[in-house]
């Protein structure tokens, strides 16, 4: 079987000369992205890493992490990226908590890992700092240096003969390829561990569905540390395209996505939604009109109708797909957007759809039990099949395993599973089960309600055992915040106890390093006092 690391040399040889992979001005053509995964490759071996390994990835996005992620998978290693925002001691924790060989970073966060005295010292043999142009040298003891722990530049590191023991290791298909650390229930974080098998099996399965091929221009949005960046790297090399980095710096930034996606004449797209909404809100959204853009996929949380009219009008011939999955499993359903899915009666983001080829979808109830799977039934997702994990680190499942997603769905008949919203999310007020999502869909009906979030908060009357409903919202430009309007508009399509109890208007939401919207943080807002304005109007 095929695995992760067979790509990029498959891709080389059959076309060296094509472009991999652009970062800002740099252009790396197949043959030079191999020569490089090669070269550090061999320079991580004889540091001593080597199959079975884990090299973490702190740093910015960029060729030097691509390049990284690639020598890592020819040596049969993992490659661990922590989020390039991360605080250093979540940072030193998750290197420690996976005792990393190997570490890329640049000298900043380096620094940083050195106050912190990370676990991960005992097992760390290579430090490679990428805006080093020279070798470090090996530890000696002084002052900030990590016994045992040879530092080496970038140069010096990938600018190297590599005849001599730098041929791909052949991991097995069920050997571990990456770890995406997500945020535990716990606050610790959790080390999600996927192998070649489950990776391939969304990859293989992305190419075909979309028609991924040599001509394309493929957007890379999504940091390396979140799972929407398997189809960024892989399915990519997979098909011969060309990977178009956006900088860290521009992911937020509408105008600046608009002009990247004209001026690279990209041709796939792959982001949350809170990504294109933003594009759809700069100013120069009318380049969205004209530019390559053919296939527009996008996951991570739900699109809002109205704005998902916006973007059909704005790439008219686009295929636009909702794909569904959590890090577990990776992408386990998929709906291709239909006329029919924006007709005016409707008022519900597209449906997640049907499960892919090689994910076995179940219904769930509350204690785990399969349901029947009948047009109507409800309950929570679960997934088993070729995309599910090997498990956390530290604590591996059994293969073959039915993963419980926490995602509650309804089947529809005609559409396949309607996203209810999520297990972890449902509120219960006075008895009555709420999703969230519900309100937010009614709310969004309304022409000056830009997004909305709805979360739960304690009881503002001080009783420590209830819930209430509070939503955000951003208004449309021009708009004015009127708690009162949107009050009215839920009293007239929802039941009483599903209102909101207070309505805060914000210009942005928080998000997370991944671009979703963070419910956290918005729940966590301090509140204001009594004999203040109930609805606060940030400005």
């Amino acid at each position: 079987m095929t695995t992760l690391a067979d790509l990029l040399a498959r891709a080389a040889a059959e076309r060296p000369d094509a472009p991999a992979l652009r970062d800002r001005e740099r252009t790396l053509t197949y043959g030079e992205l191999d020569r490089a995964a090669a070269a550090l490759a061999a320079t991580l071996r004889q540091a001593g890493v080597g199959s079975g390994d884990r090299i973490g990835l702190w740093l910015a996005k960029s060729a030097e992490t691509v390049v990284a992620v690639h020598a890592a998978l020819r040596l049969g290693a993992a490659y661990v990226p922590v989020d390039p925002a991360a605080p250093p001691a979540r940072a030193a924790y998750i290197l420690g908590d996976c005792s990393v060989a190997a570490l890329v970073t640049d000298s900043g966060r380096l620094a940083l890992l050195d106050e912190q005295r990370a676990a991960a010292d005992d097992s760390l043999r290579l430090v490679v700092v990428t805006d080093r142009t020279e070798p470090a040298g090996a530890a000696d003891g002084t002052p900030g240096q990590r016994p045992g722990a040879l530092r080496l530049g970038w140069r010096a590191a990938v600018e190297r003969v590599t005849a001599d023991g730098a041929a791909p290791v052949r991991p097995a298909p069920d050997d571990l390829a990456y770890v995406l650390y997500t945020s535990g229930s716990t606050g610790t974080p959790k080390g999600v561990m996927l192998s070649h098998r489950n990776a391939l099996a969304f990859v293989d399965w992305a190419v075909t569905e979309t028609g991924l091929n040599g001509a394309d221009r493929v957007a890379s949005h999504a940091p390396v540390h979140f799972d929407l960046s398997v189809f960024d790297l892989f399915a990519t090399v997979r098909a011969g395209a060309c990977l178009v980095l956006v900088p860290e710096n521009r992911r937020g930034l509408g105008v600046a996505l608009n002009r990247l996606v004209a001026e690279e004449r990209i041709t796939v797209w792959y982001s949350v939604p809170g990504a294109l909404i933003r594009m759809l809100d700069a100013r120069n959204r009318e380049l969205l009109r004209s530019c390559a853009l053919r296939t527009v996929l996008f996951a991570g949380e739900p699109f809002p109708l109205k704005h998902v009219r916006r973007l059909r009008a704005a790439l008219p011939e686009a295929a636009l797909y909702n794909l569904f999955g959590p890090t577990e499993t990776n992408v386990c359903t998929f709906h291709r957007v239909t006329d029919d899915d924006l007709a005016p009666d409707r008022t519900a983001p597209p449906p997640i759809g049907r499960p892919c080829p090689y994910a076995h979808a179940t219904l769930l109830d509350t204690d785990g039990v399969p349901l029947a799977d009948v047009p109507g039934a409800e309950g929570e997702l679960g997934i088993a099949g070729d995309s599910v994990m090997l498990g956390y680190w530290g604590a591996p499942e059994s293969s073959g395993g039915v993963h419980r997603t926490g995602d509650l769905v309804r089947h529809e008949a005609g559409t396949g599973y309607v996203y209810l919203g999520r297990r972890d999310h449902m509120v219960k007020i006075r008895g009555y089960r709420i999703e969230p999502e519900e309100i937010e869909a009614r709310l969004l009906e309304l022409p000056e309600v830009h997004e909305a979030a709805c979360v739960a908060v304690p009881d503002p009357g001080g009783d420590p055992d209830a819930t209430a409903l509070e939503v955000h919202v951003i208004l449309a430009a021009g708009a004015r915040p009127d708690p009162g309007v949107l009050r009215r508009h839920c009293l007239e399509h929802l039941p009483r106890y599903m209102v909101p109890q207070d309505f805060r208007f914000l210009d942005a939401f928080p998000r997370t390093s991944t671009g979703k919207v963070d419910r956290r943080a918005l729940a966590a807002t301090p509140r204001p006092r009594q004999e203040e304005e109930p609805c606060p109007v940030k400005r």
